[in-house]
C-alpha cells in the first residue's frame, strides 16, 4: 500500500517552496480543484476537500463546532457554542489520512444575552460572527427541506409563517415547537406522520423536530 502524501508528491514535483508544516493556500495550486462542501441535515458545514486532476482527494479540511463550559462573572454556563476548529487532513494515496494539523482553534467574542425581564438572567450567549454562522446555517436548512420536499416547506411557510420567520431570523424555537404539538388541524398531523423518503423511519415532524434541536 503506497503511504506517500498525494498533495506532498505534488509539491514535490512541481518544486514549490510549501510544506505540510507551514501555511498553505490551497485554491492557490494549480494541480487542486476544490469541490462544494459538505453540510450536514442541520445546514452546518462539515468538510471541504481538494482534490488532484485525476479526482482523488488529496487534503481534506474538517470543521467542527466548539462546545464547552463558558465563565461569566465567577458563574458556569455548560455547553455553549463557544467557537470553531478546524483541522486539516492529507490523504495518500490509498485515500487514507497520513497527517493531520490542527489549527489554533477561533473563539467567538461572546456577550450574554438577558431575558429582558428586568431580572439580569441571562440566557444564552452570542457574538456577532456566532449569530452570522447559526442564522446562515437555518436559512441553508429552510433551502434544503424546500429541495428535498416542497410540500413539508410549503406548510411551514404557510401554517406556522410568523413563527417560523421568527425562528429564521433569531433561532427562538419554543413557541414553534409548542405549535406543532398543540396542531388541531387534521390534515397536518396526518401529513406530518408521512415517513421521509430517504429517511425510512424517519417522519416529517420528527425530521422537523429533529432540526431545530
Amino acid at each position: 500500500m503506497n503511504t506517500e502524501i498525494v498533495i506532498q508528491h505534488y509539491l514535490n514535483k512541481y518544486q514549490t517552496n510549501a510544506n505540510l508544516v507551514t501555511d498553505i493556500s490551497f485554491d492557490c495550486l494549480p494541480f487542486l480543484y476544490a469541490k462544494e462542501p459538505v453540510y450536514n441535515m442541520k445546514g452546518c458545514k462539515i468538510s471541504k476537500s481538494y482534490y488532484d486532476q485525476t479526482n482523488r482527494e488529496a487534503v481534506r479540511i474538517q470543521y467542527t463546532k466548539i462546545y464547552k463550559d463558558h465563565f461569566y462573572n465567577k458563574l458556569t454556563y455548560s455547553n455553549v457554542f463557544v467557537g470553531i476548529r478546524k483541522d486539516i487532513h492529507y490523504l495518500d494515496w490509498a485515500g487514507n489520512i497520513a497527517h493531520t494539523k490542527n489549527l489554533q482553534p477561533y473563539y467567538f467574542a461572546l456577550q450574554p444575552i438577558f431575558t429582558g425581564d428586568g431580572s439580569e438572567t441571562i440566557k444564552g450567549f452570542s457574538s456577532q460572527k456566532q449569530r452570522k454562522i447559526l442564522k446562515e446555517e437555518r436559512y441553508a436548512v429552510d433551502e434544503w427541506i424546500n429541495s428535498q420536499n416542497p410540500d413539508l416547506h410549503s406548510i411551514l411557510h404557510s401554517k406556522y409563517g410568523p413563527l417560523y420567520q421568527t425562528y429564521l431570523q433569531t433561532g427562538f424555537k419554543e413557541n414553534l415547537l409548542l405549535a406543532l404539538e398543540a396542531e388541531t388541524n387534521l390534515d397536518i398531523p396526518t401529513f406530518f406522520n408521512n415517513e421521509v423518503f430517504g429517511m425510512e423511519s424517519m417522519t416529517a415532524k420528527e425530521l422537523i423536530i429533529s432540526i431545530l434541536q
